[in-house]
């Protein structure tokens, strides 16, 4: 009986340091998915912040080509005039 305690004894000291090992890499299994969530919602916060720069960028964009494009205020008076009429066209064809 004496043979089979000693032969049981490395056994019960391997299994103790796997499952001591187990639980460690449960526990860093834990920390890495709440990062990954943690990084998610950064990541969707900063992908909303770009959509919004970049929104800003293109209404910012087209007011230059409005102003740049027509260097004095009569052209300027002129294409508003024009795109308000194109509006009209629009509002009148819907209309129908």
């Amino acid at each position: 009986m004496n043979d089979v305690s000693a032969s049981i004894e490395p056994l019960v000291s391997k299994l103790l340091k796997v499952k001591k090992k187990v639980d460690s890499l449960n526990e860093e299994n834990d920390s890495l998915k709440e990062e990954i969530k943690h990084l998610e919602r950064k990541l969707k916060s900063e992908t909303h912040r770009v959509q919004a720069v970049q929104g800003e960028y293109d209404r910012l964009k087209l007011a230059k080509s409005l102003v740049s494009s027509s260097s004095d205020k009569a052209e300027m008076k002129f294409r508003v005039n024009e795109l308000v009429k194109e509006i009209d066209r629009c509002i009148a064809l819907l209309n129908r």
